[in-house]
């Protein structure tokens, strides 16, 4: 195509004349503040897996570490803004931004914002897994949207050529305009320079639309791809939110610390613990539920200050820091870490009931997830005995004899004797007098005094008489109960084998198990 612009007058009524210079770009989609980076700084301190996944794709495209910037900042910030489209770089135009659209409209991003919004630690994980998948599949990615692997790299090429070629026009007209006489050298060099310019724009313009058509023709792979990103970034999420809900001594906090992630590889390396944690954290969150329900405070007295993370005590002042997007990360930040400025209040301390004894069948046709759910229900009760100040036994059991009891005592055990516990599984037979035998020892040896007795089972066993009526006398001088609850949504109808001797029986074939560990909790706190 011949030149456009041939002499000084063709140039100067062009739009190249009147254009603005171009404008500074980034790579980064979403704005950020400086709280935010630094908290990101913070957590991704130390991670050389994603150091080096980003270091690979990088050499591929460019923006891929303010990708995975942006998917973090997706993930985390309650109010995502982004950047100018102008300010964008080639690449966040054209790849950056299109993935996060995607992102945002995948059917499981609903639910991986409402783990991970404002949760250091899920948010993290999740979007590290988003960018781990994403790199796996980015030569196919930029296929799709480029039309051509290089595409990208090529449109990036001709946008900083075209960007020089217009600086450079850019000067050569300003040195006209002050020129003291007339030059025909330099109107000569601004009419190469337009040209120059005007050649790039086209040939920007040519790859763009190659790239916009590629891009719009393979929506639906794209789509595909990111969604399984996003997905497996759900999942993740979810794992980190229900691993340390279920084991961590503070369920509420959710920071990338040593400790967090030190559970987390544990967990993750056990599968019964991992299993385990499915129901547990929901448990306890029942328990908190129900203590809250339990009973009301009132407005109580404020007569000092302390920090915390309750809202509801929270200080007008802390609470101002919701209005601004400067400071939300802030206050984020704070409620995360248990910092907020908060009212204490004089409040009434209740005083817990009976010691709890938890036997709990472990035969081999308990093995999987009933097996995890009834441990799950024994460390709630774990958690309700302590909350109350009580003693604890779970008393594992299978076949004739063998049992296998944990005991647990105020302040005296760790969260390694609780995961010890929650693995231990002796897949034997089923055998009813032996736990209860037990039990009734912890009573009489070990001081479980008042103590209630949850029985745990799935399958049929048949008591003695003479040890039935022994039981009965013992419940009827300790005046204890035994609450059986049996695992039989899989073939309902089985209680009787549980009638001769619980008071109380919940059945999985009648109630939803988050419904009978309601029922569990409520009569217990």
């Amino acid at each position: 195509m011949r030149n456009p612009y041939r002499t000084i007058d063709d140039v100067l009524n062009s739009p190249w004349a009147a254009s603005a210079p171009p404008v500074e770009t980034t790579d980064r989609v979403l704005r950020s503040t400086k709280l935010e980076d630094s908290i990101y700084k913070d957590i991704r301190s130390g991670d050389g897996g994603l150091d080096q996944i980003e270091q690979d794709a990088e050499k591929k495209l460019r923006s891929f570490p303010a990708l995975s910037r942006d998917i973090f900042q997706t993930f985390y910030s309650l109010m995502p803004r982004q950047n100018a489209a102008e300010t964008l770089s080639t690449a966040a135009r054209k790849f950056n931004a299109p993935i996060l659209d995607h992102v945002t409209q995948s059917e499981d991003f609903s639910t991986l914002k409402s783990v991970c919004e404002g949760r250091e630690l899920p948010a993290y994980e999740a979007a590290a897994e988003f960018i781990a998948k994403t790199a796996g599949e980015l030569d196919g990615l930029l296929s799709d949207i480029g039309g051509d692997k290089g595409s990208l790299n090529t449109l990036e090429k001709l946008e900083n050529a075209r960007r020089q070629a217009q600086e450079k026009l850019s000067g050569l007209l300003d040195m006209l305009h002050r020129a003291p006489a007339h030059s025909k050298e330099l109107e000569q060099a601004a009419i190469k320079a337009a040209n120059q310019a005007e050649s790039k724009r086209r040939q920007v313009e040519a790859v763009g639309k190659m790239i916009d058509a590629s891009t719009a023709g393979n929506q639906d792979i794209i789509s595909t791809l990111v969604a399984q990103a996003v997905q497996s970034a759900a999942e993740k999420a979810e794992e980190v939110q229900a691993i340390i809900g279920a084991w961590s001594d503070e369920p509420g906090n959710l920071e990338r610390n040593e400790v967090n992630e030190e559970l987390l590889a544990k967990v993750r390396k056990n599968d019964i613990l991992k299993n385990i944690a499915k129901y547990l954290g929901r448990f306890r969150e029942i328990f908190v539920q129900g203590k809250r329900n339990g009973y009301a405070y009132g407005r109580g007295e404020k007569y000092s200050l302390e920090l915390g993370n309750d809202l509801s005590k929270a200080l007008t002042s802390e609470l101002a820091m919701l209005a601004s997007p400067q400071t939300m990360p802030l206050f984020l930040q704070k409620y995360q870490r248990k910092q907020l400025k908060q009212y204490q209040r004089r409040e009434p301390i209740y005083k817990g009931m009976g010691d709890i004894i938890c036997c709990l069948d472990e035969s081999i046709s308990t093995a999987g997830n009933p097996a995890a759910w009834g441990k799950a229900v024994a460390l709630t009760l774990l958690e309700i005995a302590a909350d109350g100040g009580r003693n604890f036994a779970l008393v594992h059991f299978s076949g004739p004899g063998e049992f296998k009891t944990d005991l647990f005592r105020p302040g005296t055990y760790t969260l390694e004797d609780k995961l010890a516990a929650a693995e231990r599984f002796l897949n034997g037979g089923t055998n009813f007098e032996t736990p209860m035998r037990e039990a009734i020892r912890l009573m009489k040896e070990d001081a479980f005094e008042n103590a209630g007795i949850v029985f745990i089972t799935d399958g049929q066993c048949k008591m003695p008489e003479d040890f039935l009526e022994e039981l009965r006398k013992e419940q009827t001088e300790r005046r204890f109960t035994i609450t059986g609850v049996l695992l039989d949504s899989g073939s309902p109808g089985m209680d009787f084998s549980l009638k001769a001797f619980c008071q109380n029986i919940y059945r999985t074939s009648e109630l939803a198990g988050e419904d009978i560990v309601r029922e569990l909790v409520n009569a217990r706190i």
